[in-house]
């Protein structure tokens, strides 16, 4: 059985869509600390915490398939396959871990789908870290894709975008349409907005507030950098690998190098840092961006 990584060529695509790995998870979080990665993927953050000191990394995917070649025979590395987001303290037991890292993945269980959501994998994960542990996450931040009240809205998906796009004139119907490829690419599931309106992604005041409630203190909250999709990757990947795995290593040398500025790491100068990586992206290929956040807690 193949990975929805594999199957999506993500070894190509994650170097287009996001960086997220140093600006993550500090090194001094990762020495001597055993980790978990839920839901590894590739298993890149998984290497790249091993290759930093960890005492151990237990990397997870919901799929039943072999490690990633990347983790192979890599000593503190275990790998755990069939783990859904509902088994979380079922698999990893009670206080066994110092560090729990969930990049990119948080946004996607739903009540309905997993019987699960973001509260209830926050309860699992408190009983699975050790007093003063720290749990990491990175997620798709909400984005609106209906300015208009819907009230709740129980059409099918692609009927709902149809509709959608038939409602709208350019400039706005050609940016809906590429947030509606690249949800429908990365299977974001949909939430409704405050008032309504239709979005994907999670809330940060939420998610904030979740974090919270489950007992965990917020040590850092910030926005790090836009998810960047190639508009009409969907459709090209498997037609262009060598021209999109080129536009990757071009991509992420310009976020490698925009957010090494140390006006990156200042929050009021952020948001013009991250622009000019946009314009200079678009400049190489048209994107459709959702904006990434973090959360970095510690449990009390």
């Amino acid at each position: 059985m193949s990975s929805w990584e594999l199957e999506h060529q993500w070894e190509i695509v994650r170097y287009l869509v996001y960086y997220l790995r140093e600006n993550l998870v500090p090194s001094e979080l990762i020495e001597g600390k055993d980790i978990v990665d839920f839901s590894t993927g590739l298993g890149d953050l998984s290497l790249f915490m091993a290759e930093h000191g960890a005492k151990s990394v237990t990397a997870t995917v919901p799929e039943d398939i072999s490690a990633p070649k990347a983790l192979e025979q890599v000593e503190p590395i275990r790998f755990l396959p069939k783990m859904a987001a509902s088994q979380i303290s079922e698999r990893l037991g009670p206080e066994s871990a110092d560090l729990f890292v969930g990049r990119m993945v948080f946004q996607f269980p739903t009540e309905e789908a997993d019987r699960i959501d973001v509260d209830g994998m926050l309860a699992q994960i408190f009983e699975v870290l050790r007093p003063g542990g720290r749990l990491i996450i990175a997620s798709h931040q909400y984005s609106e894709l209906d300015r208009q009240v819907q009230g709740s809205w129980k059409e099918p998906i692609e009927d709902h975008f149809e509709k959608l796009l038939s409602s709208y004139a350019d400039p706005y119907r050609q940016q809906l349409k590429g947030l509606i490829e690249l949800i429908s690419t990365i299977g974001i599931p949909p939430r409704e907005g405050n008032h309504g309106q239709s979005g994907f992604g999670l809330k940060p005041l939420m998610t904030i507030d979740s974090f919270v409630r489950a007992g965990f203190a917020i040590e850092r909250a910030a926005e790090l950098e836009d998810f960047t999709f190639p508009i009409g990757l969907s459709e090209e990947i498997g037609e262009r690998p060598e021209y999109y795995a080129n536009l990757a290593k071009q991509v992420f040398e310009i976020k490698r190098e925009g957010m090494g500025r140390p006006s990156y790491a200042d929050k009021y100068e952020r948001p013009q840092v991250l622009q000019r990586i946009l314009e200079d992206i678009n400049q190489l290929h048209p994107v459709a961006t959702i904006p990434i956040f973090a959360i970095q807690a510690r449990k009390n």
